[in-house]
């Protein structure tokens, strides 16, 4: 497997159109075709289906295309890294994140942090956990953003803890809860509260086959109902507007949104929040991953008691309206 065949591979998957994919990858077609064919030979799999009218991928090569694009993106990561390596003056920094709603924490980070280097270079790896902490053992990341692990074990890797993160509960406006909770001037809810309204659940995937086929959960749901599952916390916001049902969110996501109302979750479980990094990352002088552990820790507290404080501003306006 090369590099050519991957670029080609990877090209026809979004184009479905072979002399569209000769310009993108300034081949002739029929050397597009040999490479193709090449690859699905070498893999021992079909990833194509050809006819005189149209090209289309197939299940195997539906698969395939997200290792084949990380693979590329790991190949000229490398090929840049090297080439600037006696560039003392640039700092790449490669974030993992799992969640789009991680950023403002990470931008505020970075925003710090630039100036203490004349060339500071980012890169993001969004994905889950899991496979980042896989990059992350690998060299292919530098920290990896998230929940702590406790199946994770690598003498290499250490981990800076943030916080011990709890939940809340969203809301939309106009759910039964919040009218009670109103009414009643609650200012955090219990799980009795909310045992007979549908859930919009927010966990990974990689996880759910372990909680849920094990009866144990991280989060109490009633399974009994029409919950919906997500993998990302922008998917829950959307369904959650949408009155899909309440969810339970990480504090460390729970971004003040004026569609949404959240209340501290008065059972919530807590896990360590924070940052995986590679130890010998910390040996070298002004070390850019050192600057973004020590920044992300004074800059974290910040952050999460000015959404924790505009939670409760909006929990108190709405029961001051409801009075």
């Amino acid at each position: 497997m090369n590099t050519t065949q991957l670029e080609c591979f990877v090209s026809l998957a979004s184009t479905l159109n072979f002399a569209k994919t000769a310009e993108q990858v300034y081949l002739t077609q029929p050397a597009v075709t040999k490479e193709i064919q090449s690859l699905e030979s070498e893999l021992s799999a079909k990833l194509f289906i050809r006819t005189t009218r149209s090209v289309s991928l197939t299940d195997v090569g539906r698969q395939f295309l997200p290792e084949a694009n990380s693979i590329l993106n790991s190949y000229y990561h490398a090929k840049d890294w090297i080439a600037s390596f006696h560039s003392k003056s640039k700092n790449t920094l490669r974030i993992g994140y799992k969640d789009s709603h991680n950023l403002p924490f990470i931008q505020a980070v970075l925003s710090e942090i630039k100036g203490d280097f004349e060339r500071l270079i980012p890169t993001f790896s969004l994905d889950q956990p899991d496979t980042n902490l896989n990059r992350l053992v690998h060299g292919q990341v530098d920290v990896v953003i998230g929940m702590k692990d406790s199946k994770f074990k690598d003498d290499s890797i250490d981990f800076k803890l943030l916080h011990y993160d709890g939940f809340l509960v969203a809301f939309s406006k106009n759910h039964p809860v919040v009218k009670l909770a109103k009414k009643n001037k609650l200012t955090e809810i219990s799980q009795e509260m909310l045992w007979d309204y549908p859930q919009v659940v927010h966990i990974p995937p990689y996880l759910l086959k372990n909680i849920f086929s094990k009866g144990s959960h991280v989060i109490p749901v009633n399974e009994k109902l029409d919950n919906v599952l997500c993998s990302f916390a922008s998917e829950v916001y959307a369904l959650v507007k949408a009155d899909f049902g309440f969810a339970f969110v990480p504090e460390h996501l729970a971004i003040p949104d004026k569609e949404l109302i959240f209340y501290p979750f008065k059972e919530t479980r807590r896990a360590p929040y924070g940052i995986y990094y590679r130890k010998e990352s910390l040996e070298a002088e002004e070390s850019a991953v050192a600057r973004f552990l020590e920044k992300a820790e004074e800059l974290f507290f910040a952050l999460r008691s000015m959404r924790l404080q505009i939670s409760r501003i909006a929990v108190a306006k709405s029961t001051t309206i409801a009075t």
